[in-house]
């Protein structure tokens, strides 16, 4: 009879922990979709940025030659084209998943590269479910709603966004994953995963996951130099339970000593290093390792990307709450109650990140990850349970402010947002105008150009990447220019054989910017917008609308 109430009761925690997780898993899908207005318009799947439209030309590519590496932009800075630092992996998944989604959709290359972020998001909260639940830790569900309901965290997993950073947050957090049952001395098999996924993320990108490595190999060497002058004989003092061979030293997925050991164990310690190795040399082989010289007009181009800005303590609480201000004490608190080393290795890795997020706010993802994951420990830390509930809940009090903002705009935010909507309309109409042309180079405002590829077919001379930065530069002056002969040297020089024109304010202001100079009056961008016929030696008018218009640049003989 007890056994059978035993039973009962186990079974019924786990149906009920079942269906905590999934209503956390279709509030968080709901927060990845919150733009789905904005992305699925009339039939057709708008992307977010223009670095999504560059990914999924990439695709598009990859199709029609499957398994091949690209390693240079040909649509891009053209007609010198860019060797960028996007990688292959999203690229496969995008793929895999376009081919899975064939048989049931009209346009399966465009919704899979709408849904895999938001998937992947998905999949990231599952996999640190089951490890929340393998670890057996406590608050697992406070970690989980927080990471599904952050609104950086929507925006990494953000439907219509099939950018690198959701494939890396998923890696990223199987690592940490890893990295945390390792320090706890579970089985060996966690650091195959801590291998694999390190791996994986170095391939997908050079920068974030290799400072977060970085970290994780200095707290892993700190803490054998410091357990081997504390072990004595044999361990002596050793409260964790952890072998030697589960100690942590400065090598990659290396522990303990190799003298005398046998195969199995030889493979145990070593084997993990192999697959990270492993992987390195297939992201060498298929995609190499480049690096983009630096160009004059960088400065400036950052200006115009957010995730490049620097971050306020309100931004960062308004991702995590705030509890991100107390997070690293309790952690240290925590120590100083169990002598549990991880605590001190999260205190330190929240610190560090939380300084990077206040330097760039590409961080903002990396920031509520970690301190999502370290959240069992965090609250542990707090004597009285249904005190640490109610400080978790009362903490998260910016994060909801935030979400209103985002659902409630005032009124600029709005209008913005909706002519944000009308521009990308608009601009789809622009670009089909140039479908089937002869193939020749467009100049258009940097920011649209990945979007005129998809659209078009036609490479452009910018770009959004800042590998295209000098084909942005001479936009720019195309752009400013006060004489057509001016411009007509550059779009000879650039192969140019069509010209988007926008509206002129944005367009002369960031040119600009770009180029470091004032506004000159009596620009190209202002005659060809409001005066489409004023040049018509040198310009033919292809297409109009709300928006923009669309020329072909006529007495080119370099393009004859």
């Amino acid at each position: 009879m007890l056994r059978s109430r035993k039973f009962t009761m186990l079974f019924s925690a786990r149906v009920l922990w079942g269906l905590l997780l999934l209503a956390i898993l279709i509030l968080a899908g709901v927060a990845f979709s919150w733009n789905r207005e904005s992305v699925f318009f009339d039939g057709q799947v708008y992307f977010t940025d223009g670095d999504c439209y560059a990914r999924m030309t990439r695709v598009r590519q990859l199709q029609d030659h499957p398994f091949t590496s690209i390693r240079t932009h040909s649509f891009e800075n053209y007609p010198d084209g860019t060797r960028p630092h996007t990688t292959a992996p999203l690229d496969l998944l995008i793929a895999l998943l376009t081919g899975t989604l064939r048989p049931f959709a009209s346009q399966p290359l465009a919704l899979a590269g709408a849904l895999i972020s938001p998937l992947l998001g998905l999949l990231t909260l599952f996999a640190l479910a089951v490890w929340a639940n393998a670890l057996r830790l406590r608050f697992r569900a406070a970690m989980l709603f927080l990471l599904a309901v952050s609104p950086i965290m929507a925006q990494g997993f953000l439907l219509g966004r099939p950018d690198h950073q959701s494939l890396l947050l998923f890696l990223v957090s199987l690592a940490l994953a890893a990295e945390a049952a390792i320090w706890l001395g579970h089985p060996a098999k966690w650091r195959y995963l801590s291998a694999l996924a390190w791996g994986l993320a170095l391939w997908v990108s050079l920068f974030e996951p290799l400072i977060l490595l970085a970290f994780v190999l200095v707290a892993r060497g700190i803490r054998g130099l410091l357990r081997n002058g504390d072990a004595g004989t044999d361990g002596a003092g050793d409260k964790s339970g952890i072998s030697d061979v589960g100690r942590a030293s400065g090598l990659p997925f290396c522990q303990g000593k190799t003298n005398g050991a046998s195969a199995p164990l030889k493979l145990a310690r070593f084997g993990p290093l192999g697959v990270f190795a492993g992987i390195l040399l297939v992201a060498w082989a298929w995609d190499g390792w480049r690096a983009a010289a630096f160009d004059p007009h960088f400065n400036a181009w950052t200006k115009n990307i957010g995730e490049l800005r620097h971050g306020t303590p309100a931004i960062l609480f308004s991702w995590t709450g705030w509890l991100l201000a107390v997070g690293p004490p309790l952690l240290a608190w925590q120590f100083w109650k169990t002598r549990e080393p991880l605590c001190l290795f999260l205190a330190g890795l929240i610190l560090v990140v939380s300084g990077l997020t206040l330097e760039h706010l590409r961080w903002g993802y990396f920031l509520v990850l970690v301190f999502g994951m370290s959240l069992p420990w965090v609250l542990a830390a707090i004597r009285w349970k249904g005190l640490a509930w109610l400080a978790f809940a009362a903490s998260l009090w910016p994060v909801a402010g935030e979400w209103d903002r985002m659902l409630y705009p005032d009124d600029e935010a709005f209008r913005a947002r909706g002519e944000g909507v009308a521009d990308a309309i608009a601009l789809r109409d622009a670009a089909l105008s140039l479908r089937g042309l002869p193939e020749r180079g467009v100049v258009a405002p940097w920011w649209f150009s990945p979007a005129v590829v998809w659209w078009s077919g036609q490479p452009c001379v910018g770009g959004t990447s800042h590998q295209s930065l000098p084909g942005i530069a001479d936009s720019s002056e195309v752009f400013l220019a006060t004489n057509v002969s001016k411009a007509k040297e550059i779009l000879a020089r650039r192969k140019a054989g069509y010209l988007i024109a926008y509206e002129p304010e944005r367009v002369v202001s960031n040119a600009a910017q770009i180029l470091g100079i004032p506004a000159p009056a009596g620009t190209l961008a202002e005659g060809l917008y409001k005066n489409p016929h004023s040049y018509t030696g040198d310009f033919k008018l292809l297409h109009r609308n709300r928006f923009f218009r669309v020329y072909e640049i006529l007495a080119q003989p370099d393009l004859q």
